[in-house]
């Protein structure tokens, strides 16, 4: 198919960013959308269809789904259609997934009134975001390189962080006590959930924040913009909507040290081999404060066995914290470190295909 004279291939291919652009966008309003339902959810308010949290999540969808449609027809009329092949089939099946999350979850409903975190249409759902996100990071990651132009990349922070969000949903699935329902009891095992948060997400932390300096052949600010953006989201959907913990927010922020320290490690000392590792010990050492509140709730079940309460979660945080963070350090440093390194494999293979 030969290209319209007014519209050159350059042209084009703008759109198709755009529309693999929009779709992160999209999924990023779902992972926020889909976070503060949750704490909503503790805190027991009042649920309804049209409530902030859903409406947000369904604009997400929606746009989401027109930027999906935007980079198919597009990709459909570019000439390297196989460089891209990958990223919109990828996308193409996660928005299947996302879209039909939504009837799995109202015929469950249906037949089994609530359900918790854990269930199979919010696995789904999940699912459907992680895949589509990951179709949209592989096309930027791909203009990224092709442009080979600083103000570009920037993009990376806009297509990890849907990805970060979304996993982080699924690593608490696994983790998180909020399963038991009328009908199933899908809570993971508290020692399994501990084990599992406690490997996961250090290499979570460090494998998304390398991923997006790694792309940008490590430029200072990529790397501490997305860390600084994922605090944001975060302190908004779990700390904003509990008033009793607003004090926290302080405390959350002081995330950032470690998250500017590894982007300045990167920039300023090298981002050789040894260079990364450290980073990648820092970056994972790092998870218990980044995903305050929630590992609260995680640990509490295997070390302090309270009820907690929204009003109590930061003195139960604290009570514990030291005992955690002993524990956790080694498993944490190695697993951050295993994410560098399978950041920087992942961005390699990205970007040689």
């Amino acid at each position: 198919m030969t290209l319209k004279p007014t519209l050159s291939l350059r042209r084009i291919k703008l759109v198709l960013l755009f529309g693999l652009v929009m779709t992160s966008f999209g999924i990023l309003l779902v992972t926020v959308g889909g976070s503060w339902d949750i704490t909503n959810h503790l805190l027991n308010k009042p649920e309804t269809f049209f409530s902030p949290p859903h409406a947000l999540l369904y604009i997400g969808v929606a746009i989401a789904l027109i930027g999906t449609i935007v980079s198919f027809f597009t990709w459909r009329i570019i000439s390297d259609k196989q460089n891209f092949k990958s990223s919109i089939l990828i996308s193409l099946l996660g928005m299947a997934l996302l879209i039909g999350a939504g009837p799995f979850d109202f015929v469950w409903h249906s037949n089994f009134g609530l359900d918790g975190l854990l269930s199979p249409p919010h696995l789904t759902l999940i699912t459907g975001m992680l895949l589509t996100a990951i179709g949209s990071l592989v096309g930027i990651f791909k203009f990224i390189k092709e442009k080979n132009d600083s103000r570009f990349n920037y993009l990376s922070v806009l297509a990890v962080l849907p990805i970060w969000l979304s996993a982080s949903g699924l690593f608490h699935s696994g983790s998180l006590p909020f399963s038991n329902t009328e009908f199933f009891n899908f809570n993971p095992d508290p020692t399994f959930a501990v084990l599992f948060a406690s490997v996961a997400f250090p290499f979570l932390v460090s494998f998304c924040l390398l991923l997006s300096s790694a792309v940008s052949k490590y430029q200072f600010g990529v790397l501490s913009v997305t860390g600084f953006l994922f605090l944001v989201v975060s302190s908004f959907t779990a700390i904003l909507p509990n008033s009793a913990i607003l004090f926290t927010i302080p405390f959350y922020f002081l995330s950032l040290i470690p998250i500017i320290s590894a982007d300045l490690l990167l920039r300023f000392v090298n981002h050789h081999k040894q260079s990364v590792l450290f980073v990648g010990g820092i970056l994972g050492a790092s998870f218990l404060a980044i995903y305050f509140p929630l590992t609260t709730f995680t640990y509490n079940e295997i070390l302090t066995q309270q009820t907690v309460w929204p009003s109590l979660i930061p003195q139960v945080y604290f009570e514990m914290i030291t005992d955690v963070f002993l524990i956790t350090l080694i498993p944490a440093v190695v697993m951050g470190i295993v994410g560098v390194i399978f950041a920087k494999r992942v961005c390699n293979k990205i970007l040689a295909s």
